[in-house]
């Protein structure tokens, strides 16, 4: 299939990137959020905890705690549901089967109520669909996105080597609104 060898190609070279070249990305992707998006005016935020070579959020989070926002995670329910979390100060943080840090509570919010979801990938292709790790768990919880107009800003973060300028998202796939690299901030219609 031409996702598994996409997936392969861009999850290898990730892993090749130095510490060095990864922070200072990451830094400056983070940047672009805070000075392309109103994160004051975001009052609900679907944040990710980074996994393997995907950007950070620190300085994000950062500036989101600055405006007492009420930020969320993703959390592995089952091998075919993921829901949305509350991060609370109090909040049991513990890592899921995959190595994920996710919070332990039952304090969920449906996803057409947030107001931006930051939601990590693997690719994206020309059209802005998502290559993730191949399980499904956010095509699924957002596939209702498709069909209506009012939706949350989502917002993808990465490497420029993971945009890619071929077209091999399928129907079901996630679309970004926004995809901010450490060279380019595209906008998707």
């Amino acid at each position: 299939m031409v996702k598994n060898k996409i997936r392969k190609t861009l999850f290898e070279k990730g892993r090749s990137l130095s510490i060095e070249y990864k922070t200072k990305t990451n830094r400056l992707i983070q940047l672009s959020v805070i000075k392309e998006i109103n994160l004051k005016s975001k009052n609900t935020v679907l944040l990710y905890s980074p996994f393997r070579n995907e950007i950070s959020l620190d300085l994000v989070t950062s500036e989101l705690k600055k405006y007492s926002k009420n930020l969320y995670l993703p959390k592995v329910i089952d091998t075919k549901t993921i829901k949305f979390n509350q991060i609370e100060d109090s909040s049991l943080v513990i890592k899921n089967t995959y190595g994920i840090a996710e919070v332990v509570n039952d304090k969920y919010l449906d996803p057409l109520l947030f107001d931006v979801m930051f939601i990590p990938f693997i690719g994206v292709d020309s059209q802005g669909c998502r290559l993730g790790y191949g399980s499904g768990y956010f095509d699924r919880a957002l596939g209702s996105f498709k069909t209506i107009n009012k939706k949350p800003l989502v917002v993808g973060l990465g490497y420029d080597f993971q945009i890619r300028d071929e077209e091999f998202g399928e129907a079901h796939d996630l679309m970004y609104d926004i995809v901010i690299s450490e060279k380019r901030v595209i906008y998707y219609d």
